[in-house]
């Protein structure tokens, strides 16, 4: 009860609806975080503690059966305009070229996109034909995360440096080291809109529209939505956005700005509240992550995140990370967590026959037109 009303309190403020919408949001689809078995094996022999970060762990670049498993699952669950789930996959666009980058010492950042990661890691590339069709049947709809989910800045100059952790990772073709599995105090190199200046902020607006075109070229249509990495973003950075077409921000209700300053501020958000730019923010307030947090009864508290929100009006953001349904590195994680994601599904359109699934491009243009 205590957390259902915390929740509700959470909810009060925003856009209300009489319509039960639900929307899944997941990130990261795109990314090589982890790209073999061997790679995790040889830096855990090396002293360095992948095995206790869930992303390390068990997050690896989807491939053509964790899509089967998923889209087999969603097809199974109907709302009640007959419409299965959809998940809005916010994509990486690009991967580090680690060939290239040491060649040339270190001293230049260079990138493959994403579809020549597929052909790079699992041969011909039937991975964006599965998804091309996934989106075909409406069960995936792709949406810009950014061009590489790396703090490029502050990762090439530990590769310079010499940074020995960083090198060794790099070495397995791995950039996501987490802070807290790694002896180096330093800032995260995932919080790639981040930066020491606004002047370094600057330089991302070039990434940004090139993130636009890679994601442009490989889907046949533009992202009309954004989620910064580790929810790290300025104020300006939305004015780069909104020149690539994106009129709708993803978040959770506390935006981290970088900047002139130590640290970073804080920017509160609600479901639906807009910018000078018209920008809509979307909150999300209820999530699933076993695969990084395998002790929550995530069941109940999904439960207890939908019912807050229904009962003042709230849509359902629903945020889960791409790593929950990978199963490249271990079919189990997919298996349990795909398992557990359906149960929970077919539980709320029994709870809630009324409710309809959307994608996060709908539920924006039904806030825009609802609010005119």
């Amino acid at each position: 009860m205590v957390e259902i009303l915390k929740n509700i309190l959470l909810n009060s403020k925003g856009f209300k609806s009489k319509r039960k919408i639900l929307v899944i949001e997941s990130d990261d689809w795109g990314s090589v975080r982890m790209p073999s078995k061997q790679a995790f094996e040889n830096l855990l022999k090396a002293g360095v503690k992948v095995d206790q970060c869930g992303y390390n762990t068990f997050d690896s670049l989807e491939s053509v059966q964790d899509f089967d498993a998923i889209f087999n699952q969603l097809n199974k669950i109907k709302d009640k305009n007959g419409n299965s789930p959809i998940i809005t996959a916010n994509t990486i666009v690009a991967n580090p070229d680690y060939e290239k980058i040491r060649e040339g010492n270190f001293e230049n950042y260079y990138f493959e996109t994403f579809d020549q990661s597929y052909k790079r890691h699992q041969g011909a590339n039937h991975t964006l034909d599965v998804i091309k069709q996934g989106i075909k049947e409406k069960l995936y709809f792709p949406q810009l995360h950014g061009r590489e989910h790396i703090f490029l800045n502050n990762w090439m100059g530990a590769l310079k440096n010499g940074d020995s952790a960083t090198r060794l990772a790099f070495d397995n073709q791995v950039y996501g080291l987490s802070t807290t599995i790694t002896s180096t105090k330093r800032k995260s190199f995932l919080t790639a809109l981040d930066g020491n200046s606004l002047e370094e902020l600057d330089a991302h607006e070039s990434i940004l529209l090139e993130a636009q075109h890679i994601f442009k070229e490989n889907f046949g249509f533009p992202s009309t939505s954004f989620i910064a990495a580790n929810y790290t973003w300025h104020p300006n950075h939305e004015v780069f956005l909104d020149k690539i077409g994106v009129n709708t921000i993803q978040g959770g209700r506390a935006q981290k700005v970088p900047g002139n300053h130590e640290g970073y501020q804080t920017i509160k958000h609600y479901m639906g509240n807009r910018n000078g730019l018209g920008q809509i923010f979307l909150i999300r307030n209820a999530g699933f992550e076993p695969a990084t947090r395998p002790n929550v009864n995530w069941h109940q508290k999904i439960l207890n995140e939908v019912k807050a929100a229904f009962l003042v009006g709230a849509p359902v953001i629903l945020s889960s990370h791409r790593v929950n349904f990978m199963g490249g590195l271990d079919e189990k994680n997919r298996e349990r967590n795909l398992k557990l994601f359906g149960e929970i599904l077919s539980d709320l359109v029994k709870r809630y026959p009324d409710i309809e699934f959307m994608n996060t491009e709908e539920l924006s243009n039904f806030i825009r037109i609802s609010k005119k």
